[in-house]
C-alpha cells in the first residue's frame, strides 16, 4: 500500500504495479487463512467423532464448576444492581451524559473528519507538515471531539466505579445474611 501511494513529480504513480500486487497478496492471505480454518475444523470434527468415548470419560472439574457457579452468581448480582429501574437518578444522568458525549464525539470525527484533523500520511513529517508540533494534527473541532471522548470515558469510569461498589455491597450483604443464617442453624 505504501508503494502504491508513491507518485512522481508529475503526479503519475511511481510503481504502477504496486496496487495489483497488493490486491493479489491480500487475496492470497485470505485464501490461506480460510484454508487453515477449514483444515482445523476438519480435524476437530474428526477427533470429536472418533474419540467420543474418551471425551465423555473426562470428569468435570469440581473446582472449575464451583468457580463458574460463583462467577455466574456474581454476574447475576451485578445485573440486579445495575437494572435501570434501580439505578439512582444521578448515576443514570452520568451514564446518559457519557453516552451523549461519546455519540457527539464519534459523529463529529466521522462526519467532519476534514474539519477535525489535518491531512497527514505515512510519509508526512512533523517538522515540515505540522510545524514541529504534533498537537497541530488536531484542528479546533478535532480537539473538541477528543475532549468529548475523554469526558465520556471519565463519566463511564464514574458510573463503573459506582456499579462495582454497589455490586460489592450487595455481595457483602448476601454474605452477611448467609453467615447469620448459618450461625442461627448452629445455635439450634
Amino acid at each position: 500500500m505504501y508503494m502504491a501511494a508513491e507518485v512522481n513529480a508529475d503526479g503519475s504513480p511511481k510503481f504502477v504495479w504496486a496496487t495489483t500486487v497488493g490486491a493479489v497478496c491480500t487475496t492470497f492471505t485470505a485464501v490461506v487463512q480460510f484454508g487453515s480454518m477449514m483444515v482445523a475444523a476438519y480435524y476437530l470434527e474428526q477427533v470429536s467423532t472418533t474419540r467420543i468415548d474418551e471425551i465423555n470419560a473426562i470428569l468435570p472439574d469440581e473446582e472449575v464448576d464451583a468457580a463458574d457457579e460463583r462467577e455466574k452468581h456474581s454476574n447475576d448480582v451485578y445485573s440486579k444492581v445495575t437494572q435501570w429501574r434501580v439505578v439512582p437518578f444521578w448515576a443514570k444522568v452520568i451514564l446518559l451524559l457519557s453516552l451523549i458525549t461519546m455519540v457527539i464525539s464519534c459523529y463529529t470525527v466521522q462526519l467532519f473528519s476534514s474539519l477535525c484533523f489535518v491531512d497527514y500520511g505515512l510519509t508526512s513529517s512533523i517538522e515540515k507538515d505540522l510545524d514541529g508540533d504534533v498537537t497541530n494534527l488536531a484542528l479546533p473541532l478535532g480537539r473538541l471531539a477528543c475532549l468529548l471522548f475523554l469526558v465520556s470515558c471519565s463519566l463511564l469510569l464514574v458510573f463503573s466505579t459506582w456499579a462495582k461498589r454497589a455490586h460489592e455491597g450487595e455481595l457483602n450483604k448476601e454474605l452477611l445474611k448467609n453467615s447469620q443464617h448459618s450461625e442461627a442453624l448452629i445455635d439450634e
